[in-house]
């Protein structure tokens, strides 16, 4: 159908059921494999055609919840495929100056101390590209595997559509960039851009990879790194004719299914 859109989305254990208030993490990063999968299985319900990123000890798992919806599942070596970028952060966390500047109610985000955290999200585009080669659609959204936090998030959803304008990037975003530097946006953990939905035809999803890539890259060099919000910030200064940006509420990132349908105007 015309406005339909392929789902892209990934799950990968980076050890969150052990970031509990008992070892010092605030409560609110405490997230079971069972949690996600309960998640998920709100997200599962959707007709959409999905490819789905994960290890293998999960495919089997993904594969019942999806049932006979069309899903295209790749197993997914996170540790192997992603060493050389692992490597690269680690070597930034372990720069003082680096630890120095982060605001010190901010270090305790996994941003700024677990690279497969930061190495999941800056994939998205990269899951993105790779689904696109075997997508249906030209639409492809990236949509969290935990972005149903409950039923009503998907909002009485079964098949998503949506008129998204295919020669831009969509991104969805909780604040106004007023000149900040990287430095600022760094330390203080400032988001503009969130990174749970990210909406763009197969060929703007190749130029968002490329941006993502490229800013990372950039950061590193400068001794920087932080998660795909910051990246997707960097990626739309860069370049803002890509994109268009709908702005939501700071209090409700999750409302994809509920404001952007083919039954909204």
């Amino acid at each position: 159908m015309k406005n339909d859109i392929t789902i892209v989305t990934a799950f990968f254990d980076i050890g969150r059921g052990d970031w509990t208030p008992e070892q010092g993490f605030p409560h609110y990063l405490h997230r079971t494999n069972d949690t996600y999968f309960e998640r998920f299985a709100h997200l599962a319900e959707l007709e959409n055609e999905m490819f789905i990123f994960t290890s293998s000890e999960f495919v089997d798992a993904i594969a019942e919840l999806r049932r006979d919806k069309p899903t295209t599942i790749f197993d997914f070596d996170l540790v192997k495929e992603a060493n050389d970028l692992r490597e690269q952060i680690e070597l930034v966390y372990a720069i003082p100056e680096y630890q120095r500047m982060i605001n010190p109610r901010e270090r305790v985000n996994p941003e700024y101390w677990c690279a497969d955290y930061v190495i999941v999200n800056l994939l998205k585009s990269t899951f993105a590209c790779m689904a696109s080669v075997q997508a249906k659609n030209d639409m492809l959204a990236w949509v969290d595997f935990g972005y149903c936090r409950s039923a009503d998030t998907r909002a009485g959803v079964q098949h998503w559509q949506y008129g998204f304008d295919p020669e831009r990037i969509h991104l969805f975003s909780i604040r106004d960039y007023n000149n900040e530097t990287i430095h600022q946006i760094i330390s203080n953990n400032l988001v503009f851009m969130t990174g749970p939905c990210i909406v763009a035809s197969k060929q703007k999803w190749r130029i968002l990879e490329m941006m993502v890539m490229e800013g990372t890259q950039e950061l590193l060099r400068n001794q920087l790194i932080d998660d795909d919000q910051t990246l997707l910030t960097l990626s739309y200064l860069s370049s803002p004719d890509d994109f268009q940006i709908h702005r939501v509420d700071p209090k409700d990132w999750f409302i994809i299914f509920k404001q952007f349908h083919e039954n909204i105007s």
